[in-house]
């Protein structure tokens, strides 16, 4: 075998393994530039929160998706936005509700729309691992029972450099505070808040994020919180319409990470805005 010959399978090798991550835990708080997240995936070419939508998004080279979790009956973490009390209607092919049924009743169910498989978070960890970062949000309010499962997964995977938690359910909140002192990590959260809530928003925890609606991001509430060391994400609903006019003004009003259902849109303009 010629040098050159060598050369050229050690770089190939090596741009195999190496990481494709380009946004960290911390980057919101320290980068100030906005980050494009694909919103359950690429989820307007393939049903949301499938291994398929997330790889799309992969492909697409957007730097974060957002997922959603729950726990079975059976103690495993499932990718599943669900109803408000997990039920599957309007998403898998089968009623009923995730808390209530084993990951072997779940495994033979598929989505309503492409006919897809329900992952569980260790197949979403390890489709993505060192390929894209995740936003997990926890949808399952059993705080106790559901962070030991999913912390038991990053820690499996070694996933704390491509993760941060959110959820609506604050209490996930105290559970990272305290893990992070015991164990010398950064895991982040995000206080996620229902559409026109500034009122209730909370500026005091420095180092997690508040995750809004789009609307509510102005610029005061972005200046507010990165005066406080909190980051901001915006969130569009599945049906909202999005535009490069909400994207370049989220970007004017200092958001953090935009949450969409569109993130090659997003994407180019904000590549754009910043050339």
């Amino acid at each position: 075998m010629s040098f050159f010959q060598f050369l050229f399978i050690f770089l190939l090798i090596s741009s195999i393994n190496s990481t494709r991550i380009v946004r960290h835990p911390q980057d919101v708080f320290s980068t100030h530039q906005t980050f494009v997240e694909s919103h359950r995936g690429v989820n307007r070419e393939i049903f949301q929160n499938t291994l398929q939508a997330v790889e799309r998004a992969i492909q697409y080279g957007i730097e974060s998706f957002e997922t959603d979790v729950w726990l079975t009956k059976d103690n495993v973490p499932v990718i599943l936005h669900g109803g408000s009390n997990g039920d599957l209607d309007g998403f898998y092919d089968h009623s009923g509700y995730v808390t209530e049924l084993t990951w072997d009743e779940l495994s033979t169910y598929r989505t309503i729309q492409d006919n897809l498989p329900m992952p569980r978070l260790k197949d979403m960890m390890e489709l993505t691992k060192d390929k894209i970062f995740m936003n997990l949000e926890i949808k399952d309010p059993r705080v106790d029972q559901v962070f030991e499962q999913v912390v038991s997964l990053i820690e499996q995977y070694d996933y704390f450099d491509q993760i941060a938690i959110s959820s609506f359910h604050h209490d996930y909140y105290n559970k990272i505070v305290e893990y992070n002192k015991q164990k010398g990590r950064e895991l982040v959260f995000g206080f996620l808040y229902n559409r026109n809530k500034q009122s209730k928003f909370d500026y005091t925890k420095k180092g997690s994020t508040l995750n809004i609606y789009y609307t509510d991001a102005t610029k005061e509430v972005c200046d507010k919180a990165h005066q406080n060391g909190m980051g901001i994400q915006s969130w569009f609903g599945m049906d909202d319409e999005e535009s490069t006019v909400i994207y370049k003004q989220l970007i004017k009003n200092g958001v953090d990470i935009i949450c969409t259902n569109m993130p090659l849109l997003a994407k180019k303009y904000r590549d754009n805005y910043y050339e």
